[in-house]
């Protein structure tokens, strides 16, 4: 063997076992029991609770700085902010689908020390059902002649399983009323909304809500947007 091999041969034992003899470097990582939530289907204005589960499964303590939601309607806590190794907590989250209706998908990003995955991603989605349905629900007018006055039709309809009874109609514009043939609906029945606008002689477009008041423990409130352009 010559001298440059047997130099090279030294050096690559070296480093082999200086490798070997450094300790692993510690970490922390942060493992959720699952990433997603699917509450199915729920009635408008009911609240979905839900807890994400998750374990810090490194080999040093691991800090949550901080918990975002993509909606203000989804609320989003940590039971702890600092958690040691092997020990576990929560993200408990609110959703809120008052005013929401179909298919939604909220996130909420959870930032932490982990160098490696510094954020995870959870997910709560569901399909949010409306009991009180108005159609449509933007009544769009068209032109109006300045002074004149001109009506739409709003259509309201009960998809739910109990009586909703109408408390009131009102509008937060002087220049659109709206009136209700029924006081109440019962599971399946409709009512007709007539809605009248007459603009001012300055106006050049209209634009409002009227909102429906009922007893509806869960949405007690339901509003049409009502809109137009003014001819002179």
């Amino acid at each position: 063997m010559n001298l440059a091999h047997s130099f090279l041969s030294v050096l690559l034992f070296s480093a082999v076992s200086l490798t070997v003899s450094l300790p692993a470097q510690a970490a922390p990582r942060l493992t959720f029991d699952h990433y997603s939530f699917d509450f199915g289907k729920v009635t408008q204005g009911k609240t979905v609770d839900h807890v994400f589960v998750f374990r810090n499964t490194g080999d040093a303590p691991i800090t949550i700085q901080r918990v975002d939601s993509s909606c203000g309607c989804t609320v989003a806590t940590p039971s702890t902010r600092v958690v040691n190794p092997g020990k576990r907590g929560e993200i408990k989250t609110t959703f809120d689908s008052s005013d929401f209706s179909g298919p939604v998908s909220k996130e909420i990003l959870v930032y932490t020390t982990d160098q490696q995955k510094p954020s995870h991603t959870l997910i709560v989605k569901g399909v949010v059902v409306e009991e009180l349905v108005l159609t449509p629900s933007q009544l769009n007018l068209g032109e109006v002649k300045a002074g004149a006055r001109k009506d739409g039709v709003i259509i309201m309809e009960n998809r739910g399983s109990g009586t909703i009874r109408i408390q009131g109609i009102r509008s937060g514009n002087p220049q659109i009323t709206a009136s209700c043939d029924k006081k109440s609906l019962k599971p399946g029945e409709k009512a007709t909304i007539r809605v009248s606008l007459t603009p001012r002689g300055d106006a050049r477009f209209i634009n409002g809500y009227i909102t429906i008041a009922t007893d509806n423990p869960r949405k007690p409130e339901k509003e049409a947007a009502v809109f137009s352009v003014v001819k002179k």
